[in-house]
């Protein structure tokens, strides 16, 4: 059987648990196991660029909402222009007359992103960050992953469907299988891989 997309692993789910009647439960078995392939995977597969611009007056700018983790974020120009990370605490204290200009440093609080100096104009920012994998669903048919790597996704989700119908003993199975999946994919990108290295100056 092969896994292309949705429909396709929802069917191979149910054929490895030898179940019929989890017809309801195999997309919530899914989604869990998009949860943990997000937070397991580091591979430049989940690399993403977005373009975020500020308002005028306003220090905070809303975040990607399938931001994992932040790369960079600079200022967009003929030269970018890099901002630096200050913990919410270093930037209240270092900017606490609320002078406005082109921002210089950064901050994340929530969902937001937030600048000193405010912003007096608006200005375009780049942001590169580690992204969610896309959820698959009726609409979203297939994404990277289940294309390049369809036993990732599968063993996932069998590890995430074990606990509710009580079948313990191949959580040790799933399991093994699902970890091997994760390591043969972080092992092989270069993004996570150990054979690259900053050169010296």
């Amino acid at each position: 059987m092969s896994i292309t997309n949705y429909s396709e692993l929802q069917a191979s789910v149910a054929s490895w648990l030898n179940r019929s009647d989890l017809t309801v439960n195999i997309p919530d078995f899914i989604t869990l196991a998009e949860a943990q392939l997000s937070t397991d995977l580091k591979t430049r597969a989940m690399e993403a660029k977005v373009t975020l611009s500020t308002v005028a007056g306003t220090k905070t700018v809303a975040l990607p909402s399938d931001m994992l983790e932040m790369r960079r974020l600079q200022v967009a120009g003929t030269y970018n222009q890099p901002l630096s990370y200050r913990s919410p605490d270093e930037l209240s204290i270092d900017y606490a007359a609320n002078g406005s200009g082109q921002p210089v440093v950064f901050t994340v609080v929530g969902s937001n992103v937030e600048l000193a100096p405010i912003p007096d104009a608006v200005y375009s920012l780049e942001l590169t960050y580690q992204q969610r994998i896309p959820a698959l669903s009726d609409a979203n048919t297939t994404n990277w992953l289940l294309t390049s790597w369809p036993n990732a996704y599968l063993y996932a989700s069998l590890l995430a469907a074990t606990p509710f119908i009580m079948n313990d003993e191949r959580l040790q199975v799933w399991g093994q299988l699902y970890s091997a999946a994760i390591e043969s994919i972080n092992g092989v990108d270069w993004y996570s891989g150990s054979t690259m290295k900053v050169r010296a100056r």
